[in-house]
């Protein structure tokens, strides 16, 4: 049977699969745990790729692989020992993930028990190979070869993957796919390194853009493990230090016109990957070289109308609108429409209002200008503390406390109300059009702090980029989805 690997990269949020820790977990008796600062550092990095409630961050893991996204994956069980003098077994990445969230200034892990094993990637065999660290000195080299405090690299969010063969430690060859070749050079690989069929092992972030599994599904795992999982999330958290899997089929799928498809072997899951792959393939490449005005597309979804601005028509065209769709984005409220070509690279200007002295963060000098002010007005953002000044805790206090959230979508207006407890509901003219989740998290390039939205039904789901937070006009938040022109809080 062929094991496939799902890889995520999405602004979608997981729900968790992860047990909580109860204070049932197991005491290690007469055992010593040398006090460790590199299980401090390490623990400290691999807690940036979970979300408060445990979840992998699709945005801090484009292969959806801790060995990857991460450095390395500990063999459990591992041995630990708080600050306290407590001492823990963990028994799985599921375990210390607990340990982890449930951590704070005042106790948390600083000693590990030699020796452990780690399974990480050696890049002249190509294979996840297992190495023993037999004390403190090897665990520094290890962190070392991770590079965590020099990591910079930058790369889009356009999706064109390319995919590397790799051994796992029990021999069995499978696919790493990255969603774009950026990503896959950071990591190491260049163009010689790339598999042509990469369509044999293709999943968009968080589910495939042209179709969604129906849950409840069963698979089983590259330890002979089988699981039923009840959601893309779930799928996607179970999957993240498995390196291959395989269905149990049959299986269900809604494609993208609402037809259920049932999937019954393989090869016919290779033939629905093939013609996704393909797709992509198609996509809107050529229309970064095309010349032309922005454009506006109206369109009716859910009885709700729809306008939707774009970089010129030749994208229009390829999502598959004409002419005919094409309405004007004058009365859109969209006169920085032009500022959508350009990508996110924040700017800061200082102004005077009032007798008072602001400082306001752009998305990009486009914007800025568009409102009004010059490169003179540009600030060196290092030249304030924090020029974003926007913590998780202040995205996530904020989006709560201010409770009504407008968005401007074309030229209608949409509220978003964010709850305490994870939900959010948009309605329009107060009559709610959708519910879902929101997650907040740090974004893995530029650092910014967002809020990505999920929807039940797919639709306004979005990630929303915050900064300025201490600005007592409210803070400057802005979407990286194109069609969204303009987000104003409830604080303002």
């Amino acid at each position: 049977m062929k094991n496939f690997k799902l890889f995520l990269l999405s602004f979608a949020l997981i729900a968790s699969v992860f047990t909580s820790c109860t204070n049932d977990e197991p005491v290690i008796e007469d055992q010593n745990i040398d006090e460790s600062a590199s299980i401090t550092t390490s623990l400290s990095e691999l807690r940036l790729q979970f979300n408060n409630q445990g979840n992998m961050i699709p945005t801090e893991n484009p292969t959806g692989n801790i060995v990857f996204d991460f450095c390395f994956d500990f063999v459990y069980p591992i041995n630990l020992s708080y600050n306290n003098g407590t001492t823990v077994a963990v028994e799985s990445l599921e375990d210390l993930v607990q340990v982890l969230i449930n951590s704070t200034d005042d106790l948390y892990i600083n000693g590990i028990a030699f020796p452990f094993d780690v399974e990480t990637y050696n890049d002249d065999s190509d294979a996840i190979e297992v190495v023993t660290i037999n004390n403190e000195e090897e665990f520094e080299d290890v962190l070392e070869d991770c590079d965590f405090d020099e990591f910079d690299c930058e790369c889009d969010d356009e999706y064109d993957p390319v995919c590397v063969e790799i051994e796992a430690p029990n021999g069995e060859v499978f696919l790493m796919t990255y969603p774009n070749e950026c990503y896959a050079e950071c990591d190491g690989f260049t163009e010689d390194d790339f598999s042509e069929n990469c369509e044999e092992d293709y999943n968009c972030p968080g589910g495939i853009e042209c179709f969604t599994f129906n849950f409840p599904l069963s698979i089983i795992t590259d330890d002979g493990t089988t699981l039923e999982v009840n959601s893309q999330e779930e799928l996607d958290n179970a999957l993240y230090n498995s390196y291959y899997f395989d269905f149990i089929f049959p299986i269900d799928v809604t494609l993208d016109d609402g037809d259920v498809l049932t999937i019954n072997n393989e090869e016919e899951f290779e033939d629905i990957l093939e013609d996704c792959f393909d797709e992509y393939d198609d996509d809107c490449e050529e229309c970064a070289n095309t010349d032309g005005p922005v454009v506006c597309v109206e369109y009716e979804e859910d009885g709700q109308t729809i306008i939707i601005p774009f970089p010129n028509a030749c994208y229009a065209e390829c999502e598959g609108f004409t002419q005919e769709d094409f309405v004007d984005c004058g009365n859109t409220g969209s006169e920085c429409l032009e500022c959508l070509e350009e990508e996110i690279d924040p700017v800061c200007v200082e102004y005077e209002e009032n007798g008072q002295v602001f400082v306001t963060t752009f998305p990009n000098a486009c914007y800025a200008e568009c409102a009004g002010f010059s490169s003179e007005d540009f600030i060196e953002c290092e030249d304030i503390n924090n020029p974003s000044d926007c913590s998780e805790e202040d995205v996530e206090g904020l989006l709560v406390e201010c409770q009504f959230w407008t968005v401007t979508i074309g030229d209608q207006e949409y509220t978003y109300v964010f709850g305490s407890d994870g939900t959010v509901t948009v309605s329009e003219a107060n009559d709610p059009i959708t519910s879902g989740t929101w997650e907040v998290s740090t974004t893995p390039v530029g650092g910014e702090v967002g809020v990505t939205v999920n929807t039940d039904s797919g639709n306004f789901a979005s990630v929303w980029l915050f900064f300025d937070c201490d600005n007592p006009e409210g803070p400057e938040v802005v979407s990286t989805a194109s069609w969204i022109l303009d987000i104003t809080s409830g604080c303002e």
